[in-house]
């Protein structure tokens, strides 16, 4: 822990000799930002340096009509619903997977979709709603379990496929010259199956400075000195050092299977609209395993909380702060947002660990 915290100040120490102008970042991940406010990093880092969020979060893109879809599927007769925690919560145009469930749909708590595949065995009686919700990283496990069940002859399970893909949308977000971003701090969840093809040519597009780091705050602390670095020398390159790298027969395998069960499409995103080639869909030889065909449900446009201003945070154009329902009306005791719901979420992150440390210390 000693050798750590040292290599922690010397890292600042290093990054606040190196920042010489305003630099605007955007750390791309939810999980990093939630490290980024535990740690206190925001107030040690240097005044013209400054962190934004970005769309990693997938619960926190969702939209309000995909949500709709989930709980549309969940009221049917004879459906578990087998969804991640942070999911059930998020509100739709009207009800969440937890309201509904109050009503009498059947919702389960899982952590993988083979969780939901087991289920499916357990309970031939019913059929078996997994809720794909994730971004490219999650795909090859969701693709996985639908080829095990294919396999298997396991015919009571399906799949909302509401998979998200994040180049095209950081692609979209930096044409936007008022965000002004110059660098992004990665996780090294996109090595699942080898994206980094599409951020080296997102930083060739966009003179951007990119960088894979892990979620431990020591990691993150050198990316950021990484990324300085490379825009103080002009160099617009993808910087993946990180540790945790898939080998390339993991990166053959997870590839062949997602493009055996998914194909792209464009896809509705919370706040962004729809962004092109930004979603997976299933197959149709597999759409027995496709929830939306099975019980004939499509996305259609939802309604969202007027007061919630998720949109803009997750893209970079605010802070939590910035938001007026920010730690009034929306707090993770009576969230009212995506953001302040998930675990991940930014809001969610900033108010447990600046605000609640803000009051703290004042008393």
């Amino acid at each position: 822990m000693g050798k750590d915290l040292e290599r922690q100040n010397v890292l600042l120490s290093e990054l606040h000799k190196l920042v010489d102008r305003p630099m605007r970042l955007m750390v791309v991940c939810g999980t990093q930002n939630k490290a980024i406010l535990k740690y206190g990093l925001r107030e040690q880092l240097p005044e013209d340096l400054d962190l934004v969020a970005g769309p990693g979060c997938s619960v926190c893109v969702m939209p309000a009509g995909h949500i709709d879809a989930f709980v549309k599927i969940a009221m049917q007769p004879d459906v578990i619903t087998a969804s991640c925690e942070d999911l059930v919560n998020v509100p739709g145009s009207k009800d969440s997977l937890a309201s509904a469930k109050e009503r009498g749909a059947k919702v389960e708590l899982i952590t993988s979709p083979m969780d939901a595949l087991d289920i499916a065995r357990r309970e031939p009686d019913h059929i078996v709603v997994y809720p794909a919700v994730g971004f490219e990283a999650t795909a090859p496990s969701v693709a996985e379990t639908i080829l095990e069940a294919a396999r298997l002859g396991v015919e009571n399970f399906c799949v909302v496929p509401s998979i998200r893909l994040l180049p095209p949308t950081i692609d979209l977000l930096m044409m936007d010259p008022e965000l002004n971003i110059r660098g992004l701090l990665c996780s090294d969840h996109i090595n699942t199956i080898s994206d980094t093809e599409a951020y080296t040519e997102l930083a060739k597009k966009h003179k951007l400075s990119c960088y894979i780091a892990s979620f431990e705050i020591v990691d993150i602390i050198e990316g950021l000195v990484s990324l300085v670095r490379q825009i103080r020398n002009d160099e617009f390159v993808f910087d993946d050092t990180s540790a945790f790298i898939y080998s390339s027969e993991d990166n053959r395998k997870a590839r062949k299977m997602v493009s055996e069960v998914f194909f792209t499409v464009d896809t509705d995103w919370r706040g962004l609209g729809t962004i092109e080639k930004s979603g997976f869909v299933i197959r149709d030889e597999l759409s027995l395993y496709d929830a939306t065909k099975r019980f004939n449900v499509r996305f259609k446009e939802g309604q969202e909380s007027c007061m919630c201003q998720c949109n803009r945070i997750i893209s970079g154009r605010g802070l939590p702060p910035d938001c007026p329902a920010f730690g009034m009306v929306c707090s993770p005791e009576s969230p009212i947002g995506p953001c302040m719901i998930s675990d991940e979420g930014i809001c969610h992150s900033y108010f447990k660990y600046h605000v609640q440390a803000t009051r703290s210390s004042s008393h």
